[in-house]
């Protein structure tokens, strides 16, 4: 790296008061380091001597170790000739083209990687300058205290570690500077040229594409020296801009039609080579020793954040899954937006939207109980019943009614939008309008559900027992959905609780789902599949058109339907209290038991107790729901906490001010029709 010094003079006032004599113990590590001979031995003492200069608070010590040294012109020399030893035997590769970059591996088998590497670091060579930085500085604590090192006193402390009269003292880290430049060069152009990055990107050809380009270049700015480098690095500077801008267009190409996880982790590994070469030739072909000087403290920034960036899951989460998650989030806000009843006639709509799927999920309830009652093995019960839901669900999709919970986490990601869209004055009165139109369209599809599914399955109890002569439950049954449902007696807000992330899964799920319908251009893969030349081109078509519109909620529906049916029967395998409660289903299960007791029991106060318990449901379900989809979308859009506190407290406010514009649209005059086509307004 040749950070050159010229003697900087005496100490600046402030530092000179700030230094100290150096302590008996800092004379003896110096001492010690000084005799010590062989590689291992100068990397244990060195690890020593920094890691006492840490302890110490650094910032004292480390001036009076500068200052010694350089009024002690012998122990100098010294300390020089045993830290050349140790650097001329020091591999620097690895560190400086792999350390903070992320790795060719996919990206689970990097977590996994990680993981083991937590229990089981990998062990390194002596010779590795990535274990020396890493054992200097194995924590953020320790890499926060070189951080805080001021430029001057990093600058002073090159200049008493170099010696004026040898000027191979660094040669073996500048040929390590160019081997690590060579790497990354070979590995960025190789990413970028990958089918999945170029058929999105504005240069099709592979001779016009800046990463075909950037080898060559590379290659002519590492073995240039003096003004003939500085030529040249402008050149290759040109060429790297232009592989920035392809990247640009590749992300464009994604915000329109959907993210791939490998092409995001591609990706961010082309940023970071570009940005790691720049750093390494800023280092190499620096103008004069000052500036050189300042490129190595920002290059060992770079690398101690990267050494440790390098063992965290959460980091590597975080930096590689966010657009993804953005994009799926945006992808479930789409459907969300079909949720919400902007007008009166819209509101009206939904009610029959509701009413609808009250009815059918009469059905749904009555053949739920009915498997129950069966007793059937475990995934039999788990698989039929997870069958019975996903068919009632994408039944209520297509003949376009409603499901209050289905709601909450696809709206959620819409509002999350408006969050990232709007700002100031602007955003709050928009998010107080969108939840109130949220509130009492959600509230409107759960009254209309409940009330359609109490009265269905009365007049379906009663059509039954008219033409079997007897009730539809045994009382077995009906008695246990009562204690069920029990909402003290019995874990049902637990369980409701646990229906809330499930819907959100499910949500989450349809998101997913769509986005790689998009990525991977499905529908127009089935539009043009071999099988149409069998089954008919039309028909084909057609297939892709309907997968287009509807694979994200039936996708939704589907994935909804086997959690719903699955989660118990898993619970009582592990033996785990694991249940669901939904709140629309909950109540059809009461409504026929109820029917079954007959009016006689209305008074019963285990019935209060079980409709207390569909209250509690109703608001689990629903609040779980939005809350997890608000939250996490909120967070891919990097919308902190503190402003969601802000977002929570301003919606507080609006309720109280205005409370009856969340449960009826008082402030739209009453529309003439629909604004949009009726099928696209209670989507489930």
């Amino acid at each position: 790296m040749e950070p050159t010094f010229k003697d900087a003079g005496p100490l600046p006032s402030a530092s000179r008061r700030r230094s100290r004599v150096p302590s008996p113990e800092l004379l003896h590590l110096i001492e010690s380091f000084c005799e010590s001979s062989g590689l291992r031995t100068h990397y244990a003492r060195l690890v020593r001597l920094v890691r006492w200069l840490q302890d110490r608070g650094q910032s004292g010590q480390l001036l009076a170790f500068i200052e010694h040294l350089r009024l002690n012109p012998e122990a100098r020399a010294r300390f020089q000739a045993r830290i050349g030893e140790l650097f001329q035997n020091l591999g620097s590769v690895f560190l400086f083209a792999e350390s903070g970059i992320p790795s060719d591996g996919s990206l689970f088998s990097e977590i996994v990687r990680r993981m083991v590497g937590m229990v089981l670091p990998s062990a390194r060579s002596e010779s590795d300058a990535a274990r020396l930085l890493t054992s200097l500085y194995a924590g953020k604590h320790q890499a926060g205290q070189f951080l805080r090192i001021p430029p001057a006193v990093f600058e002073m402390l090159a200049g008493v570690l170099t010696p004026q009269d040898s000027p191979d003292f660094w040669e073996r880290q500048r040929r390590d500077l160019r081997e690590a430049v060579r790497l990354l060069a070979t590995r960025a152009a190789s990413l970028g040229l990958r089918p999945q990055v170029r058929e999105r990107s504005a240069t099709q050809s592979v001779v016009d594409s800046p990463f075909y380009r950037l080898v060559g270049r590379t290659e002519d700015v590492v073995r240039a020296d003096g003004g003939e480098a500085r030529e040249l690095l402008f050149g290759w500077k040109v060429v790297v801009d232009g592989c920035r801008e392809e990247m640009a267009a590749v992300r464009q190409h994604m915000e329109a039609a959907g993210v791939s996880v490998e092409l995001v982790f591609d990706l961010r590994k082309i940023d970071a080579c570009l940005l790691r070469m720049e750093q390494l030739l800023d280092v190499l072909h620096a103008e004069d020793p000052h500036h050189r000087v300042l490129a190595v403290r920002t290059l060992l920034d770079r690398l101690i954040a990267g050494r440790l960036s390098d063992e965290s899951i959460g980091a590597y989460l975080h930096d590689n899954l966010n657009l993804l998650a953005r994009k799926t989030v945006e992808r479930t806000g789409r459907s969300g937006e079909h949720y919400i009843a902007r007008g009166r006639w819209e509101y009206g709509q939904m009610w029959l939207a509701a009413l609808g799927g009250g009815l059918l999920t009469v059905f749904t309830a009555a053949l739920k109980l009915r498997i129950v009652e069966a007793h059937a093995p475990l995934f039999v019960e788990g698989f039929v019943a997870g069958t019975n839901y996903a068919v009632s669900f994408v039944l209520l999709h297509t003949l376009h009614l409603a499901l209050a919970t289905k709601q909450p986490a696809a709206t959620a990601a819409t509002f999350a939008g408006i969050v990232r869209d709007n700002r100031g004055l602007e955003r709050s009165s928009k998010i107080a309008d969108f939840v109130a139109r949220i509130t009492r369209t959600q509230l409107a599809a759960a009254v209309g559900n409940v009330t359609a599914v109490c009265l269905g399955a009365v007049a379906f109890e009663k059509v039954y027992s008219l033409l079997f002569k007897r009730s539809f439950l045994e009382a077995e049954t009906a008695a246990h959905v009562y204690q069920a449902l029990h909402a003290l007696a019995s874990g049902t807000a637990f369980y409701a609780i646990v229906t809330g992330v499930l819907l959100w899964l499910a949500a989450l799920a349809g998101g997913w789902c769509e986005n790689f319908a998009v990525f991977y251009r499905l529908p127009r893969a089935i539009a043009e599949s071999p099988i149409g030349a069998y089954v008919g081109r039309r028909r084909m078509i057609a297939l892709a058109g309907a997968l287009d519109r509807n694979l994200g909620a039936w996708s939704s529906s589907i994935v909804l339907g086997y959690l719903l049916g699955f989660a118990p029967v898993t619970g009582a395998f592990f033996g785990l209290p694991l249940d669901v409660r939904h709140v629309t289903l909950s109540t059809g299960t009461l409504a026929l038991a109820a029917s079954h007791f007959g009016e006689n029991t209305l008074g019963d106060l285990w019935l209060h107790h079980a409709v207390f318990g569909i209250c509690l449901i109703f608001v689990l379900n629903l609040s779980v729901s939005f809350l997890i989809a608000a939250v996490v979308a909120l967070r891919a859009y990097d919308v902190g906490w503190r402003e969601q506190l802000g977002i929570l407290g301003y919606l507080c406010k609006a309720a109280l001010r205005s409370p009856l514009r969340f449960v009826w649209p008082v402030e739209e005059p009453a529309a003439a029709g629909p604004t949009e086509p009726k099928q696209d307004l209670a989507m489930p």
